[in-house]
């Protein structure tokens, strides 16, 4: 649901290296593309009513020897659930390179649900006009690599100049049907907003691991997604680059692949645009049309005294209902230009507070590593003192924080103080976001504060989780009293309580399902805003606390 957020629903920026004719093959396949919503496309500049919801407009800037510069195609659809603004823009360069962007911006008029999706020109566009991405080739399917050929696609990952993700897949040892229809099916919805590779056999994979190393390596069978700025040396690097492995990617019943698709349009959108396309302007797309008009009229003048007088007319006329026109053109677009106005302004404050509460949670962070630390070396002057030289030594480093929710559920087994009945795959649909990081992270010291309360509820702890968050008792691991609540509201409860009922054995309910207000919030801004909710049986059958949900936010009184 789009409210009181983004209007940008969609954005692909395509770069070009050879453009001998962009502007005839943006124009070919816009045509095609429109021609199939309304029957025709035309192409001349200005205000075109396709039918009573839709206007094209053209507009085209051009250099001081009348060469074109930049073209734009503008399609705005005032349909009853939304208003949808498509905008194909390209811009040509000396060096006879190209940038093409497609955007698509949705309006909504109510709260009904709206799915919208990459505009369908997108692909046409990737097919014929052969973009690139530094190094990198943008194709509609997978660019097979051998094992000779690794050292390329290393080169490609680590490229400075690389904007996009890149995909890349190894061949599973035995065909899979499964994987193979999701494959075809997912990398044509990547295609232009990441390049696609496919480690072609065994060879290619030993051979991709040997030259980027362990932590970066594609499994065969898997997917992998690299940001840019990967870094093979850096072992702390690797968790940044999500993967798929080929369990999942071979199992009907899981759908995290359609995540990644999400994922990678996801990144597509919310790119920076480059500077000269966020600069560019147009003149008045009426002023051509105006220009030529008067032009005609100038050479009628010369000729015929009363055909000039009735053109006169004609051509107020004229100029008047295509006035008009255009101020109700201008009026529509200010309209929705103070929308999204408004919209980044919610961002940037939404941004603001994010930093601001990141600031704070980095510091707290910080503070808690430098007593652990004191603590630390505290423990160890002592045990030097003893003549305990050796146990000074921690031969084998410590995991640090997981670095996915994927990661998180692999290690659980750590807590003996939690029991987890969350679902899995509602946890496993966070990964998807931007900050799932941040968020995995968050709660796995989530999961530390509850084991650590139960461990504290077995020596003798007589309060809850809250007094126990208060308390500073030596080693305790605690959690923000800011983000934990211990109940919902009544008004919560009586519209969506339902949504609060999560499983638990059934030595603690026979229906195996009870209720849990207590939450923790693992952010607070964003329409995700993840929650843990869990149920405190520490002094009951089980003796520990058990985690019945982490996933996005559940529906309360401030949900759009």
């Amino acid at each position: 649901m789009i409210v009181n957020s983004n209007p940008l629903a969609h954005r692909t920026t395509l770069t070009v290296p050879r453009a001998n004719n962009v502007f005839q093959d943006v124009r070919r396949i816009s045509s095609q593309w429109l021609t199939k919503k309304f029957g025709s496309a035309p192409f001349t500049s200005g205000y075109h009513h396709l039918d009573k919801v839709s206007v094209l407009i053209n507009q085209a800037a051009y250099l001081p020897d009348g060469a074109e510069h930049a073209i734009r195609l503008q399609l705005r659809e005032d349909k009853p659930d939304a208003t949808w603004r498509t905008a194909i823009t390209a811009i040509t360069f000396e060096d006879a390179s190209a940038l093409v962007s497609v955007g698509l911006e949705v309006f909504p008029n109510g709260d009904a649900p709206l799915s919208p999706g990459r505009p369908g020109l997108v692909r046409d566009l990737v097919r014929d006009l052969e973009p690139a991405d530094g190094l990198a080739l943008l194709t509609l399917d997978t660019l097979s690599v051998s094992a000779e050929n690794v050292d390329a696609l290393v080169d490609v990952l680590c490229d400075p100049t690389r904007r996009m993700p890149v995909i890349v897949t190894a061949r599973p040892v035995r065909s899979d049907p499964v994987w193979s229809e999701r494959m075809k099916r997912m990398m044509p919805q990547c295609a232009g907003a990441a390049s696609l590779y496919l480690l072609e056999d065994i060879d290619a994979v030993d051979a991709f691991r040997r030259s980027i190393g362990e932590h970066h390596r594609v499994a065969p069978g898997a997917v992998r997604t690299f940001l840019t700025e990967v870094d093979p040396a850096w072992p702390q690097d690797g968790p940044r680059h999500r993967f798929l492995t080929m369990a999942r990617m071979s199992d009907p019943g899981d759908g995290a692949w359609f995540g990644l698709t999400r994922t990678i349009q996801r990144i597509s959108t919310e790119a920076a645009l480059p500077d000269v396309l966020r600069s560019l302007s147009f003149p008045d797309a009426g002023q051509r049309g105006r220009e030529e008009r008067q032009a005609a009229l100038a050479v009628v003048r010369r000729s015929d005294e009363l055909v000039m007088m009735r053109n006169d007319v004609a051509e107020l006329k004229a100029l008047l209902a295509q006035a008009d026109q255009e101020l109700k053109e201008a009026g529509r677009t200010a309209e929705l230009s103070a929308r999204t106005v408004v919209s980044l302004e919610e961002q940037l404050h939404s941004a603001v507070e994010r930093a601001d509460g990141d600031m704070e949670e980095a510091l707290r962070a910080l503070d808690d590593v430098e007593r652990a630390r004191a603590e630390a070396d505290v423990l160890r002057g002592r045990l030097r003192d003893a003549g305990r030289y050796e146990d000074t030594v921690v031969v084998e480093q410590p995991q640090g924080v997981p670095g996915s929710f994927e990661e998180l559920w692999e290690r659980l087994g750590r807590f003996g103080g939690v029991l987890v009945t969350a679902e899995k795959g509602k946890a496993l649909e966070l990964d998807e976001a931007n900050r799932a990081r941040v968020w995995a992270a968050k709660a796995w010291n989530a999961l530390r504060a509850f084991d650590s309360y139960a461990q504290a509820a077995k020596e003798g702890f007589n309060g809850g989780f809250y007094q126990h968050c208060t308390s500073a008792r030596q080693g305790a691991v605690n959690w923000p009293l800011k983000q934990l609540a211990m109940t919902e509201s009544d008004t919560t409860m009586n519209m969506w309580g339902s949504e609060r009922i999560f499983r638990v054995p059934e030595e603690v309910d026979l229906s195996a399902r009870t209720e849990m207000q207590a939450h923790l919030k693992l952010d607070s801004k964003g329409s995700t805003s993840p929650r843990i909710y869990f149920m405190d049986d520490t002094k009951g059958v089980t003796g520990r606390v058990i985690v019945g949900y982490v996933g996005p936010h559940l529906t309360n009184t401030k949900t759009n």
